[in-house]
């Protein structure tokens, strides 16, 4: 979610931008406001804290390594810059900073990791100069040693959220605007104009593969049990994930048709667990949100989705925002659910059972 950098920018940005936002402000309180969220899932001392990383927006998990890295941004704070960091799921209590050469002005936000037999390396979206300027930012690990060793970016990187990497030379980017600046932005997510299309990036240059929406989220490249390709992306304003079979031309992507699986929430990031199944965090009000972008002391609703390749899904965590507020990425790993948010610093570490 972008809200919390749009927020910031309309304090600078003339009379305009303020209509814009007073009208989406108003709109979304009479339309969701009073959202009610039943407790599921854990909750209480079944859950706790793993503190000390500031706006953990999304997490990417080795699941031989048992370590969790960490996207973490401090929103909040006018001109700050981010980081990467690392937990150790063996002891999850305290995180540890990657150590790297960040590039100058690295303000974290989707990340991905790929991991082949020759290859470590930790993809992160980039936002260098916000709404102006986007990266996608490559480290790479050899032996114990991090560096940074590349940068990608093209006019088609036009607002990235999110990013799956399937191999050096295959990234599916999920955008969450079209192009333009600060107004554009706000009258496409008023009206809900869908501009925010899906790049492809094919290890030498970029492409469309259109499916254009309004706020575009998570992205995520998966294969069922037989084999077969899917693209799953969160639609916030849809309130939906949708699957996109996959179908090879000349080993070039082809999406098919869209399946719309409706979770009647707005769908932040994707994550697969250890079985293959998707895991879906949900945010429970818009209005809640963007009041909790402004303040911590407001709560913002946090549902998490888990969701099979038939597209069925059941509600495995939902909290009204005492727990986690804006909650954004979910991984399960041996008994725990690791559930990040955009602001809070802290990652919620809850007791689950992640059975069929």
């Amino acid at each position: 979610m972008k809200y919390c950098n749009l927020l910031k920018r309309t304090e600078k940005c003339g009379n305009s931008p303020f209509l814009f936002l007073g009208a989406i402000i108003l709109f979304l309180n009479l339309l969701n406001c009073g959202v009610e969220i039943k407790a599921v899932g854990p909750s209480g001392a079944a859950c706790t804290k793993i503190g000390g990383i500031p706006g953990p927006e999304d997490l990417a998990i080795d699941w031989e390594e048992k370590v969790l890295y960490v996207s973490s941004h401090e929103r909040r704070t006018k001109n700050q810059t981010g980081k990467i960091f690392t937990i150790d799921l063996k002891n999850p209590s305290a995180p540890t900073e990657l150590s790297v050469k960040y590039p100058s002005e690295f303000r974290p936000h989707g990340i991905s990791l790929l991991k082949t037999k020759d290859t470590y390396r930790l993809y992160v979206i980039s936002h260098p100069k916000l709404y102006e300027i986007h990266t996608i930012e490559i480290f790479e690990r050899k032996g114990k040693e991090w560096s940074h060793v590349g940068t990608l970016t093209d006019p088609l990187i036009t607002s990235p959220n999110d990013l799956s990497v399937v191999s050096e030379n295959e990234i599916f980017l999920s955008n969450d605007h079209g192009t333009g600046g600060i107004p554009r932005y706000l009258w496409d997510d008023l009206f809900g104009f869908k501009r925010a299309e899906i790049s492809y990036y094919d290890g030498k240059n970029w492409s469309s593969l259109g499916n254009p929406l309004s706020l575009g989220n998570g992205i995520l490249y998966a294969k069922d049990s037989q084999g077969n390709e899917f693209l799953y992306r969160s639609g916030y304003s849809d309130k939906s994930v949708f699957q996109f079979a996959i179908h090879r031309e000349q080993g070039k992507p082809v999406l098919g048709e869209p399946k719309k699986i409706l979770l009647n929430y707005g769908p932040d990031n994707l994550a697969l667990d250890s079985k293959g199944r998707i895991f879906a965090v949900s945010h429970g009000s818009t209005y809640q949100f963007l009041r909790h972008v402004k303040n911590h002391d407001f709560h913002s609703p946090t549902l998490v989705f888990q969701i099979s390749h038939d597209g069925n899904f059941q509600e495995v965590f939902a909290n009204s925002g005492d727990l986690i507020s804006g909650g954004s990425t979910a991984i399960p790993f041996e008994g725990r659910l690791y559930i990040a948010q955009i602001f809070n610093p802290y990652i919620l570490n809850c007791e689950y059972s992640n059975s069929d």
